[in-house]
């Protein structure tokens, strides 16, 4: 029986709105290049269990690149 915490789920990044996209997408850091905010292009967005991340690939060098992304509650 598998745990449904365990199971990474792909997500419609697309879904989100446009201004959260953008800012998603020019709010990175990439390991390669060691430089912040250089972009991301190609995201696909994961979640697992609590954690939800965006993968794509570095503007400049085109290394693959992860954004954590941290969800607040509206209340």
């Amino acid at each position: 029986m598998s745990d449904q915490q365990d199971e990474i789920i792909k997500r419609d990044f697309y879904a989100r709105d446009e201004s959260e996209q953008a800012d998603f997408l020019s709010q990175t850091w990439c390991n390669e290049c060691m430089e912040v905010d250089l972009g991301m292009k190609n995201p696909v967005e994961y979640a697992k269990g609590n954690d939800v991340w965006i993968e794509g690939e570095c503007v400049q060098c085109s290394s693959k690149t992860i954004t954590e992304i941290v969800e607040e509650d509206d209340e």
